[in-house]
């Protein structure tokens, strides 16, 4: 281990990969990783066989212990929780198969399912289904055995498949429905509206205690319909419409002023919606409005 420091920047993006799925909060995902980093450099790295098992060890451990703290906090939380969107992270798949499931576990609506397991059972799918690490190598990282490890996994999957969203994550094809569906909401055409939305679609506001949002999950085409022409009717002078890379997929950027107003990012199959995340608490936009504006500078 001549280079520590070059060791741990070639790990950084997978260890920031899974402390994000983890925490659905940026800063939280950087400061678990600088806290691995504090750990490790001080480290008697002579009795490290493995760096790389060693710092995904001390990063996932990290991580569910402020899981654990930050879901007490979101049971009091004004609304659906949202995790704060992020620009696209770097690649860090070694197939196309492992590309596609680590594209869909970073989207919201991922995120927002994953919010219904313990901690444990979030850490046992984050590692073994989205990551691939083997159950033998999971099990000693949250210090379980096998047996309860291989259990922990089998009813994360089952809360999970239940919530997966679906989604077809075409860019071009995303952003043509999207323009589609914002055109009818400003002209107040509700039928058009409904004809893109599926028979069970879901739309989640994440607004927090201080910005109007709906305060429960919005379900059906026919109130999905209506909220959407309800949010048209609110744009205002100033406003900014701006497609973007968030969290994997193609969204709706909102700005007032310059200043970060609401992201949306849709779930389309086969032409239709079937999910929508709006998130609209500012301070869960500041990471992403710092990244998105740096990209214009």
């Amino acid at each position: 281990m001549s280079d520590p420091v070059g060791l741990f920047e070639t790990e950084r993006p997978r260890l920031r990969a899974i402390a994000y799925r983890m925490l659905g909060t940026p800063d939280d995902a950087d400061d678990v990783v600088q806290d691995t980093w504090l750990r490790f450099s001080t480290a008697d790295r002579a009795t490290i066989d493995n760096p790389a098992a060693w710092l995904t060890t001390v990063a996932s451990r990290l991580a569910i212990d402020r899981l654990r703290s930050a879901q007490r906090r979101r049971e009091t939380y004004v609304g659906p929780w949202l995790a704060d969107p992020i620009a696209d992270e770097p690649a860090i798949g070694t197939s196309p198969d492992e590309a596609v499931l680590l594209a869909e576990s970073l989207s919201l609506g991922f995120l927002a399912v994953l919010e219904r397991v313990s901690p444990l059972e979030r850490a046992v799918f984050i590692l073994h289904d989205v990551f691939g690490y083997p159950f033998d190598e999971v099990a000693a990282i949250i210090e379980r055995t096998p047996a309860a490890t291989r259990q922990l996994g089998r009813r994360a999957r089952l809360h999970i498949e239940d919530g997966r969203p679906r989604f077809t994550p075409d860019p071009e094809e995303v952003e043509e429905l999207t323009r589609t569906l914002l055109a009818a909401a400003v002209d107040g055409d509700v039928e058009t509206l409904k004809s893109y939305l599926a028979d069970d679609v879901v739309h989640l506001s994440d607004g927090g205690p201080d910005h109007r949002a709906a305060r429960a999950p919005v379900v059906g085409p026919h109130r999905v319909a209506q909220l959407f022409l309800g949010l048209a009717k609110r744009f205002q002078d100033g406003m900014e419409f701006h497609f973007v890379r968030a969290n994997g997929q193609l969204g709706l950027y909102t700005t007032l002023g310059g200043q970060p107003f609401m992201l949306h990012v849709s779930n389309w199959v086969d032409g239709k919606l079937t999910g929508s995340f709006a998130v609209r608490n500012p301070d869960k936009l500041a990471a992403f409005h710092r990244s998105w504006s740096a990209t214009r500078d």
